[in-house]
C-alpha cells in the first residue's frame, strides 16, 4: 500500500516540465507578437489622424478666408494698386505667395491675408493694415512642414479653371473677381489633396 501511495505522490518528469515550458513560451510569443502589432496599428492610426487634423485646420483656415473675401483693392509698399484677389503659377515662381486676397470680419476693417510654400513649408502671411506702408512686413504664420506642392487655381466667368489670376485683357488687369478658388496640396509622401471655395 505504500509503494501504491509512492507512485502516486511522485511528481513531474523533466520531460513534462520541457513540453509545458514550450508550449507557455510559444503562446507568450504568439501573444506578444499579436499585442505588438495592435500597438503598431494604433501608433500608425494614431499619426494618421494626426495628420489628417492638422491639414483639416489649414483647409478650413483658407476656407474661411474665402468665404470672407470681398473686392476691395490695395495698395502694395510701393503705392500700386493691387486686385482683391491675386495668385497663380507665376507669381509664386517670381517669389510672391500662391494666393492672396482681401477679407473682412466683424467689427474690423478689411484686411490682407496671403498663402505661400517657402522651403517645403506652407505658411500664412497676415499685415497690420490693408494699404501697406513702404517698409510694412507680413507676420509669418507656419501652417504645414514637409509639403511638396501647394498650387491654387481660379474659376472665372465661363467656368474655366485659370493658373493665374487676375485675368489681363490686353495690357490691362482685369479686376472681377474669381468665382471660385481650388487649392491643390500634397505633403512629403502622401496623396495630394484637392478643395474648391466658392466666393461669396
Amino acid at each position: 500500500m505504500s509503494g501504491r501511495f509512492r507512485s502516486r505522490a511522485r511528481g513531474f518528469t523533466l520531460i513534462e516540465v520541457l513540453v509545458a515550458l514550450m508550449v507557455f513560451a510559444v503562446v507568450a510569443l504568439i501573444a506578444y507578437q499579436g499585442l505588438s502589432r495592435i500597438v503598431e496599428i494604433k501608433t500608425r492610426l494614431d499619426e494618421e489622424a494626426h495628420r489628417w487634423r492638422e491639414l483639416s485646420l489649414v483647409l478650413d483656415r483658407i476656407e474661411e478666408d474665402v468665404s470672407q473675401a470681398v473686392n476691395r483693392p490695395w495698395r502694395n509698399t510701393g503705392g500700386i494698386t493691387q486686385p482683391a484677389v491675386r495668385g497663380g503659377g507665376q507669381l509664386a515662381q517670381a517669389g510672391y505667395p500662391a494666393l492672396e486676397l482681401v477679407r473682412v470680419v466683424r467689427d474690423r476693417d478689411p484686411y490682407h491675408v496671403a498663402y505661400r510654400l517657402h522651403e517645403g513649408r506652407l505658411e500664412m502671411l497676415l499685415w497690420d493694415s490693408l494699404d501697406l506702408a513702404p517698409r510694412a512686413q507680413p507676420r509669418t504664420f507656419l501652417l504645414l512642414p514637409k509639403v511638396e506642392r501647394f498650387e491654387v487655381y481660379f474659376l472665372d466667368g465661363n467656368n474655366a479653371w485659370q493658373s493665374d489670376w487676375p485675368p489681363t485683357v490686353g495690357n490691362m488687369v482685369n479686376s472681377v473677381m474669381p468665382r471660385a478658388i481650388k487649392v491643390v496640396l500634397a505633403r512629403a509622401g502622401e496623396a495630394q489633396v484637392e478643395r474648391v471655395y466658392a466666393l461669396p
